[in-house]
């Protein structure tokens, strides 16, 4: 019995001992909220921050107004690959080296800005070890119009381009060194011409031709238009003429030739544009019409006056450049003297009576009777405008 007696007596001092550290354990464990407090809060995985915002250069800064060879190099090393062959010839194709910005930015340059520093952004589509390529420059325009970044590109220059200097060209050899297209130079006259096309001097159209002519093709307009159309604005082919470009001019203006100014002057020509220049043009009009060829685009955001009014419509395609434009008052740098005067409109589209069929005696009454009237015989945004002091007098002469 003895025996027996302490073998449950050491059972029942273990249980105890059980019991007391088991009470201790619970007095000590911390209990669910507080387990749930101290436990960390589930993370969830960070969304991707957001490109930055491309870096723009602006010529038109102080900072900036440098000379040009401060920059750009001439020619640029990849002159021979910018335009193939015999069309190659020296010239500004691309964007200027690291050196030329780093005299200036070398504080951007190695900012601890991630994934690159945003200066890349400038000039380079990516800017990582895997991806040096540039983004396309605006030179030469026939390239650079094909990119998508044309589209929205607004240049910080204007040409400045004497006409009245150019009134008579004289001669037929093309500058020897580099091959331009073939562009041969005539004898040239921008008197007052008669309207037949045949007496009008061809000088106008050693730089400017018809882009996009309609031909025989089953549209007549630049992009498809919706099927109910009906008599609203939608931009035609042949709507544009095209401007020269180094192409043309480097043609007289070579290394070779010595006439000045030289290609390395590039001041001579390119003139800083100023803050805003009013233009008969409406970007979400052209987005709305899915309009996205670069030549197009730059030529109609530089329509100071008639924003709809297409070279190849109507009767325009039969008409001498001379009977609207007078050249030699033309300045490219004053948009006011590059405008067709109202009297060589109203020559053919106003008339004593409305029922005469006058474009402008139609739509100026459309006006008075509806002020919400848009005009888009001729204009875009200027058509929602009141009828202006100037066309009113117009009319009322014709009576």
């Amino acid at each position: 019995m003895t025996d027996r007696a302490n073998s449950l007596t050491k059972l029942a001092r273990i249980a105890c001992s059980c019991l007391f550290l088991s009470t201790l354990l619970i007095s000590f464990a911390p209990s669910h909220a507080d387990a749930q407090r101290r436990t960390p809060a589930r993370r969830t995985a960070p969304r991707p921050a957001a490109p930055p915002a491309r870096a723009e250069f602006a010529h038109n800064r102080r900072e900036h107004q440098l000379a040009c060879d401060k920059c750009h190099q001439f020619p640029s090393s990849d002159w021979k690959d910018a335009r193939k062959g015999e069309a190659a010839f020296p010239d500004v194709t691309s964007q200027p080296e690291h050196a030329s910005c780093l005299s200036c930015h070398r504080k951007q340059f190695f900012a601890r800005e991630r994934p690159q520093p945003r200066i890349c952004s400038v000039c380079h589509v990516a800017a990582t070890p895997r991806n040096l390529a540039r983004l396309p420059f605006p030179n030469p325009p026939e390239a650079f119009d094909r990119t998508e970044r044309a589209r929205d590109f607004l240049s910080d220059f204007q040409i400045g381009f004497p006409h009245d200097r150019h009134l008579e060209i004289v001669g037929s050899l093309t500058a020897p060194g580099h091959g331009v297209g073939g562009v041969r130079f005539v004898t040239a006259s921008f008197r007052p011409a008669p309207q037949a096309q045949e007496s009008d001097p061809k000088s106008c159209m050693v730089c400017h031709q018809t882009y996009q002519r309609q031909g025989k093709g089953e549209t007549e307009y630049a992009t498809e238009p919706p099927k109910d159309l009906g008599e609203r604005f939608w931009l035609k082919k042949g709507t544009f003429k095209t401007a020269p470009n180094h192409a043309t001019c480097f043609t007289c203006h070579s290394q070779d030739s010595g006439v000045a100014p030289a290609p390395n002057d590039c001041n001579a020509c390119h003139k800083l544009a100023p803050a805003s220049t009013r233009t008969d043009f409406d970007a979400q009009l052209a987005a709305s019409m899915k309009v996205a060829d670069g030549t197009i685009l730059r030529r109609w955001r530089t329509r100071y006056s008639s924003g709809t009014y297409p070279h190849e419509g109507g009767g325009h395609a039969d008409l001498a450049c001379t009977t609207c434009h007078d050249a030699a008052k033309m300045n490219t740098l004053d948009p006011k003297s590059t405008r067709v005067s109202l009297e060589s409109c109203a020559a053919c589209h106003v008339t004593a009576t409305t029922d005469e069929g006058g474009a402008l005696n139609v739509e100026a009454d459309r006006k008075k009777a509806d002020a919400a009237f848009q005009c888009t015989k001729c204009h875009i945004t200027y058509g929602r405008e009141p009828l202006p002091d100037s066309h009113a007098k117009t009319l009322a002469a014709a009576k």
